[in-house]
């Protein structure tokens, strides 16, 4: 099992990083599936609860939302959102006696949870918001929308890696035993220096602005932790371990991306108002 979590690891890490760094519609189609496959997830994982979701509107809206950031920009995307919110409020009333509004809250959440999520790493990668931030790079060694990204995933990383190590090495004090009985407030710790201490090394190497990268790393310091107990939260609702088990070793989309939908969007908008 450990051989494979490695194994695993190790290909699927190599890979991210190549599409990444190559960008354009390598990681549009990567994005795009990923959000198909993480509300694929999501829906098996409410069957649970007995929640009746927009499963196939959802598929369908998720490839309309990314392709229309990709292809026509944000008022089409926009009027999409309105689209979605609409359809499922419509649907429960005319629906109503089979479906609840906990159904359509579970349906706008996972939506907003996933779409957004994913949404927000293909406009930080292809967008043209690094355009807007190159007084924060001085003789910048990497393009600055694959900075932005591999800033985001590498910081995340630390997070999850450095709070693993400090609550095995000196974890005492649980953080929240009900929702995740191994975190504790010692890794959560680690987790919060090492993430900053990742962004800003990662900055100095590619002579982005110190600041930026702080605030970066704080951002992500905070909301990476935060989405994994929300996606503990969920799975602990529906009562099951693994979101699913298409990554081997590592269990589902949402279990490896739990954290990254959280900080992606946060980091964009960082980024948004300092613009």
């Amino acid at each position: 099992m450990l051989a494979k979590r490695i194994i695993t690891g190790i290909v699927g890490g190599g890979l991210t990083i190549f599409i990444i760094y190559e960008g354009n519609w390598l990681f549009f189609i990567m994005m795009t599936l990923l959000a198909l496959l993480g509300w694929r997830e999501y829906v098996r994982m409410l069957h649970a609860v007995k929640a009746d979701l927009t499963e196939y509107a959802g598929y369908v809206w998720l490839a309309a939302v990314f392709g229309a950031w990709w292809f026509a920009g944000i008022k089409l995307l926009f009027l999409l959102c309105v689209v979605m919110m609409s359809w499922i409020l419509l649907r429960t009333v005319v629906c109503h006696k089979r479906v609840s509004l906990s159904d359509s809250a579970y349906s706008l959440y996972g939506l907003l949870y996933i779409g957004g999520g994913f949404l927000a790493m293909l406009a930080l990668r292809n967008g043209m918001l690094a355009s807007y931030l190159t007084g924060a790079f001085q003789n910048v060694m990497l393009e600055p929308a694959r900075f932005f990204v591999f800033l985001l995933v590498f910081s995340t990383w630390a997070s999850d890696t450095f709070a693993f190590a400090a609550g095995k090495a000196v974890g005492k004090n649980k953080l929240c035993p009900s929702i995740s009985p191994g975190k504790t407030r010692e890794g959560a710790l680690g987790g919060c220096i090492g993430t900053i201490v990742v962004a800003l090394i990662f900055s100095l190497i590619f002579k982005f602005s110190l600041l930026h990268g702080l605030a970066i790393g704080l951002i992500v310091a905070i909301m990476a932790p935060l989405g994994d107990l929300v996606e503990s939260v969920l799975k602990r609702t529906c009562g099951i371990k693994d979101s699913g088990n298409i990554i081997p070793g590592h269990g589902g989309i949402l279990d490896r991306f739990d954290s990254l939908l959280f900080a992606a969007p946060a980091v964009y908008a960082y980024l948004m108002l300092v613009a």
